[in-house]
Parts: C-alpha cells; structure tokens; sequence
C-alpha cells in the first residue's frame, strides 16, 4: 500500500509517519515566520543546529526543507563571495593580491559555517497574551524628558562619588581590587521626573528605552528574598503574563556595580524585550544602537558592543555563565569575562570594552536551543 497519508504533496504509507511529517511542519512553520532564512547568518546557525541535531526533523517533510536550507546557504556564501571580491579587488593592486584576498573570503565562509555551533534564534513559549497595561502613556513625558536639565538627584550622586574619589587618591594598578566609599541612597534625592511613579511603587530603580523601538518601560528590583516577582508581575503589582523588565537583585545601581543585569519576557506580541530579536539584523542594530537607561538617581546613556547568545547551564557544569557577573574586583576578572563573551557573539566583531568601564546587560530567552538566552551588552557613554 501507499499514499495512505498525505502532507501537502508528500504521501505516507504510516501514521507515525504522518504524525512525523506533521510536527516536523510545525517546525518549520515557525522557523519562517520567526526569522528570515533568507539572511547569510540565520541560514549558518540554522544548518549548524541542524546539523548538531539541536533542531531535528524525523520525515522527508524536514528533510528536504534541509536541502532547501543548504541551497540558500550555498546562494549567500556566492553572493557573499562577490561582494567581498569586489571590495578586495578596489583595494589591493596585481593579480597575486587579488588571489590572496579570495582565499581569505573563502576561508572566512568556511569558518562562518562553525562559528557560534550551539547558539542560535530565540523565543519564550508564551501562553496567550493579555492586553499589556500601558505603561508607556502612564507616564509618557519621561522619555521625551530624557534630555533635559539635569536634576537634583543626579548632581547628589555625582557629589557623592566625588567624596568618594577625593578620600581614596592612592595608586592604584589595574589588578588591585575597586574600592569605593559607599553611598547611603538616604542621602540622594530620587530625579523630579520620576517621583510620582516611585511614591506608586517604591520597587522602581529606573527607566529603560531604546529610541525606535517598543522599548520603553519601568525597571523594577526586588530584594535577594524573591528576586523573579516581577517576572509575573506588573507595576502596578498585578498578577499579568507579560511580567515587567526588572534588575538583577544582587545588583547595586547606586553604588554602581561593573554590570547591571536587566531581564524581561521575550513576548510573541513584541512588548518587553520582545523585540530583542531584532538585534540579530546587523543593519537593525547600527540603526539602534543607543539605550538610555536612567536609575531612578541619575540620567545615563549607553552604546550597544555586543549582540550575544547563549544559554542557562545545571549548577554541576563548570561553565562561563554570563549572568553571574556583577562585579569585576580587578582587571584579570573582566578580561577573563571578555574573552568569554567574546566567543558568544553574533557578529564577527572585537568587543569594544575595558577594565573601568560600565556595562549594561539586557537579558532574555531564546527558544531554538533549550534553555537559551539571547542578551545585549552596552556600555556606558
């Protein structure tokens, strides 16, 4: 017997089969309308997930959108090839230049198809989603104030840290450890902007957005006692899917620790960080690449250095976790943190941070490997 079954145009003599044919469709579905397998770097990571069996398909329904994938992978890599070739070609004068410059393109495509082999796309399995309360008209004039004259609470805490600086002028090389009078937030004033929003709600620490995108919300932080509440969540402290973006509760936005973590829902409907995704389009984050992240204190702008993907590890695995740094207590404590993240970037690029620097982690979850994250590091201008 056969052509018992049929999916589209293919025919199954089994129903496991079928049933088989059936998830694998599923699949497929939603790879395509999450992403654009049609971009160079989503098609690698997809082959490469494939291939490592992160991403399986069980009917000839997969596998030929297998094949499918390895002929747009083909296409770009000649595309690519082109593009780079000509670039080479208006730079390097004779024909052995030009013969060294393709074979650096062809190693460099060669190379494409292994970087990042366990990382790639993203995305929180959502339940159905309610109406988001709008947070952003509850207190719409914020941001458009995000450039005004500085305020009281912010000339407190530079005062502060200025006091502190004058009291430990010593020398001090790169590996001894940072240390810093403490600032008692008792003797800061909160900025005028946000007064009204943290007598609502005293969980306030600050205010995130990133200018041409639906990034723009409250950041909220608990203590150590129930640092996830506003994952489930909202400002208003009503139980709601969508949760709130909130801070790393070991995080000292005061006392300003080396990293602030900010974590948030990766929503189907593109609220929260939902819309992080979009950050994996190279020419998407040359467009968006300033944040403005004020603590409820002071004003501050950051610049985004790296697009990362990775994923939450067991306790038991001696591994780099991302999420665990908060503080770099000497200058062989951030390298070592650089040159991992380094290696989970998304683009081919040389992450432009240093010892001293302030970063700003944005943090979110990433579906095509279990338990993955994807997260965004930005350091402070």
């Amino acid at each position: 017997m056969s052509g018992k079954y049929k999916v589209g145009d293919y025919e199954f003599n089994t129903y496991e089969e079928y049933l088989a044919a059936q998830e694998d469709v599923k699949k497929i579905d939603f790879i395509t309308k999450e992403v654009d397998i049609t971009d160079p770097d989503v098609a690698v990571r997809l082959y490469t997930l494939i291939r490592n069996k992160e991403i399986v398909f069980r009917s000839k329904v997969g596998i030929s959108f297998s094949w499918y994938l390895t002929d747009v992978l083909a296409k770009n890599s000649q595309n690519l090839l082109k593009e780079k070739r000509k670039k080479e070609e208006q730079k390097m004068q004779g024909q052995k230049l030009r013969v060294a410059g393709i074979l650096c393109i062809c190693a460099a495509v060669v190379c494409l198809g292994y970087y990042s082999a366990t990382l790639w796309q993203e995305h929180l399995e959502s339940q159905e989603y309610e109406r988001l309360q709008d947070m952003q008209n509850l207190t719409g004039h914020i941001i458009k104030d995000s450039y005004a004259d500085e305020e009281h609470g912010q000339e407190d805490l530079a005062q502060a840290s200025e006091s502190s600086k004058k009291k430990s002028k010593k020398n001090k090389s790169d590996e001894t450890e940072i240390k810093k009078k403490k600032i008692d937030p008792a003797d800061l004033t909160v900025l005028k902007k946000y007064k009204d929003l943290y007598h609502q709600n005293k969980d306030l620490a600050g205010w995130l957005s990133i200018e041409g995108t639906n990034i723009n919300y409250p950041v909220m932080q608990t203590g150590k006692d129930n640092p996830d509440y506003y994952l489930h969540y909202d400002f208003e402290k009503k139980e709601n899917n969508h949760g709130s973006l909130f801070l790393d509760a070991r995080n000292d936005y005061v006392n300003r620790d080396t990293n602030l973590i900010i974590y948030g829902h990766n929503m189907r409907d593109g609220t929260m960080f939902g819309g992080l995704k979009s950050f994996m389009n190279k020419e998407y984050l040359d467009q968006h690449k300033k944040i403005v992240f004020d603590t409820i204190y002071e004003k501050a702008h950051y610049s985004i250095v790296a697009v990362c993907l990775s994923k939450v590890n067991y306790q038991d695995d001696e591994v780099f976790r991302y999420y665990n740094f908060i503080n770099a207590g000497n200058k062989q404590e951030f390298e070592a943190f650089l040159a991992n993240i380094q290696q989970l970037t998304v683009f081919d690029q040389t992450i432009d941070i240093s010892y001293g620097d302030e970063l700003l982690t944005l943090s979110t979850c990433n579906s095509y490997v279990q338990d993955g994250r994807l997260f965004l590091i930005a350091k402070k201008e």
